[in-house]
């Protein structure tokens, strides 16, 4: 923190209704929650949107640090007003995460509360990802309050595949407050399990609940970012999308509609949710020799060292089952520690000699599905390379 805990919450107080402004021209806001919540605490949410940490701002009206990924603390000038507005606590991305639990702990310490999407990434397919088994542990050795809660509604109107958002219902659900004593008796694993029961979300479930639509004239742009399997020929990265209408090169065509469905002649597949289970699937139990290969023209490397990015190579880029390339720079996938993907799927790597590197178009406004990336990487986990 670079200023008073008083400082934040006088930004924050004042900040708060032009941010409750700004996210009703996005979404239907749904009321605040009326839960009454301890003076300082560790939020735990699931994460569905890039909003999240506004929306939970918002609607608890309360100040809190939000852990964010590095990427954050990176934009110039924009990071800057960021930083010294928010004072957001920094979170490597496929980096050692020692230095952001400390800063947590001693944030909490210091008498502020903690903001913490657990599972690290946004959700592709509106189902909640699973989250470090650690967590059990630093949330005991906080001595401070734990606050679970759940934003509902908010995977679908703003997915976090899609370029545009649609006007639907996002609201906030607190699903759990422990005091320090009682998270004091328990052991990690069953602090997880609370944290897991908390946050856990089926978008499709919650939306059929509900009866909530969330209606658009652009429900399937982008959807291609996060399905990279067709169903009807297997292609891979073969998905291409228009207005609410998706199509593949071997005739495959479907819509999605203001509820999240999807309708295709020749599929069965009505959810995303059971599309991307089944390209996941389909991926793992591929022999690595009959792994597709992902590609993309005109990229750039970007090392990252501190919050600077040094440009280290350019030209085409290509991953199969046994190295990753990009110009005249090669890795073996072995050597790869994690793979990651922020946002709509900007590749991010860590490998074994401890270098940090990101992926982006060489053109300013270019852009590449990186998830498929992401997906060879996983299916190859546990494989022999």
């Amino acid at each position: 923190m670079q200023h008073s805990l008083t400082y934040y919450k006088k930004v924050h107080d004042t900040l708060r209704p032009l941010a409750k402004v700004w996210l009703r021209t996005l979404f239907r806001l749904e009321k605040p929650v009326a839960e009454t919540l301890p003076d300082h605490f560790l939020l735990i949410s699931n994460h569905v949107t890039n909003f999240d940490a506004f929306i939970i701002s918002v609607l608890t009206k309360r100040q809190m640090f939000f852990v964010a990924t590095e990427h954050i603390f990176s934009l110039g000038l924009a990071s800057k007003v960021i930083t010294g507005l928010m004072a957001p606590i920094p979170r490597p991305k496929g980096g050692q995460a020692a230095g952001a639990v400390m800063e947590i702990l001693r944030t909490l310490k210091d008498g502020g509360s903690v903001g913490l999407f657990a599972e690290g990434n946004c959700s592709w397919d509106g189902l909640s990802a699973e989250f470090a088994s650690s967590t059990g542990k630093m949330v005991r050795a906080s001595g401070a309050a734990l606050v679970t809660c759940r934003i509902e509604g908010g995977y679908f109107a703003f997915p976090r595949w899609a370029y545009k958002g649609r006007k639907g219902p996002v609201g906030l659900r607190i699903t759990g407050i422990w005091e320090p004593e009682e998270l004091k008796k328990m052991k990690p694993a069953d602090i997880n399990k609370l944290i897991e029961e908390g946050i856990r979300e089926d978008a499709y479930e919650t939306r059929e609940r509900k009866g909530a639509r969330y209606p658009g004239s652009h429900l399937a742009e982008g959807l291609e970012n996060a399905l990279l399997v067709c169903p009807r020929c297997h292609g891979f990265d073969t998905l291409t999308s228009s207005g609410n209408r998706f199509s593949c090169r071997c005739g495959l065509e479907g819509t999605l509609d203001e509820t999240g469905c999807l309708h295709m002649k020749d599929s069965d597949f009505k959810t995303i949710k059971d599309w991307n289970r089944w390209q996941i699937r389909y991926l793992a139990e591929l022999p690595p020799q009959d792994l597709p290969i992902a590609k993309d023209p005109a990229m750039k490397l970007l090392k990252i060292d501190g919050h600077q990015r040094l440009q280290t190579a350019a030209g085409d880029l290509r991953m199969d089952a046994q190295t990753l390339s990009l110009g005249d720079f090669t890795v073996p996938v072995q050597d790869i520690l994690s793979l990651d993907v922020r946002l709509r799927g900007t590749v991010s790597f860590l490998t074994r000699d401890g270098e940090y590197y990101e992926i982006k178009p060489q053109q300013k406004k270019g852009r590449y599905h990186g998830r498929k990336y992401q997906l060879l990487y996983r299916s190859l986990q546990g494989k022999n390379l």
